[in-house]
């Protein structure tokens, strides 16, 4: 699909500022918090701006701030393109991607219980795949679907659906293999959210949800391993293992009680994540951190900014140009919403503990790289919808 000179300054002009402002809000966020978070434990005695200088650790933020400008550069490579051309390529990235998870078996290094990552020690960085195949997931899926919708009116064909659930399952299925459930279990809400938006029929989520009851205790007895058992044990009762399995949920709750209504606020004296109290503090459990510094209020106030963009998503989706643009933004709602809802529920121990990053917050190139991919997919359907639906 070739555009003209003047149909790009028009699009260029629609771009979603809302999008890119509550994205740069979340990513700031995410840099103060891992600043005040990871600094040495001030004494209240600071008076200058060296006094705090002194005692910060701005390692882990220069870091992020470096993912974050190779995520902006992916965002554009996304942008830049007309979105339908993703459909000519698609089919060779999964089929990479299913290649490079499969090297993880042999060359894969093993961190916190799975082994997801490739290390790059040359450059002190590691890449997870397992973050890059939510995207193709997104755009592979979307594909399928949006072509049953163009031919059928929605998805009612036992192959059409059989194929995007192979598709799923694939890498899911290695993925939990590498003892990594916390993203399969991401691939498989972007699948359920797409396939629903293709209007799938009552009749397959029943069935479904009723495979779902049966297999789960097989899958807990017979599929999953001791170390993901355990997390479910201790999901349902932190105080089983609370020296090890339970220990992060215990403390991120008491971190994020000691917070408050309003917080003991950031860079300030006496706060338990810069005492170390809570583990993966810049990672996995930046929320109690967050809760601890910000309280009730700046917690509910990242909640908000986190709805606010899935509704301007969905908002997307339905002005789309076309459903495979519809498909696209929805299956990245579904990311963002299956990572928001299992790291906050995991740190305030409403949800078992995954292993999820909370996105554009929590420390990690993989992960912020993989968000901002999809950022670049959402603003390339807003900016080519229709003038008028």
């Amino acid at each position: 699909m070739i555009e003209n000179s003047r149909e790009k300054k028009k699009k260029a002009l629609r771009i979603d500022w809302f999008t890119i402002i509550v994205v740069l809000a979340l990513v700031a966020i995410g840099l103060v918090s891992i600043a005040s978070i990871m600094a040495s434990p001030f004494s209240g005695s600071e008076r200058t701006l060296s006094d705090y200088l002194e005692k910060l650790n701005l390692e882990f933020v220069q870091r992020q701030a470096q993912n974050f400008l190779v995520g902006v550069a992916a965002m554009l490579v996304m942008l830049v393109f007309d979105f339908h051309i993703y459909k000519s390529v698609i089919n060779y990235i999964y089929i990479a991607n299913i290649g490079v998870i499969l090297l993880l078996f042999a060359f894969g290094v093993i961190r916190g219980g799975a082994q997801g990552w490739f290390a790059l020690d040359s450059i002190n960085r590691a890449v997870q795949p397992a973050e890059l195949s939510k995207v193709t997931l997104i755009v592979i899926i979307s594909k399928y679907v949006s072509a049953a919708m163009d031919k059928d009116g929605k998805l009612v064909r036992f192959k059409d659906i059989m194929i995007c659930v192979a598709l799923c399952a694939l890498p899911a299925g290695l993925i939990i293999m590498q003892n990594d459930l916390g993203s399969a279990l991401v691939l498989i809400v972007i699948l359920v959210i797409i396939l629903f938006v293709g209007r799938i029929s009552w009749k397959w989520i029943v069935s479904a949800a009723a495979a779902m009851l049966i297999g789960s205790p097989l899958l807990y007895f017979y599929v999953l391993s001791d170390f993901q058992r355990k997390r479910i044990d201790v999901f349902l009762n932190p105080e089983l293992d609370p020296l090890k399995s339970g220990y992060n949920v215990i403390r991120a709750k008491m971190s994020i009680g000691s917070g408050q209504l309003y917080g003991k606020g950031y860079f300030t004296q006496g706060t338990l994540a810069q005492l170390r109290f809570v583990p993966e503090r810049h990672t996995d459990f930046i929320f109690a951190g967050i809760g601890e510094g910000l309280g009730f209020v700046g917690g509910v106030a990242i909640i908000c900014l986190y709805f606010a963009l899935a509704f301007r998503w969905l908002w997307t989706a339905i002005k789309a140009n076309d459903s495979f643009g519809t498909c696209m933004v929805t299956g990245a709602i579904g990311m963002l919403m299956a990572h928001t809802f299992e790291n906050i529920g995991m740190n305030i121990g409403l949800m078992p503990v995954t292993g999820i990053p909370l996105p554009f917050i929590s420390y990690g190139g993989s992960n912020l790289l993989t968000n901002m991919m999809v950022v670049g997919i959402v603003l390339n359907v807003h900016m080519r919808r229709p003038q008028k639906r």
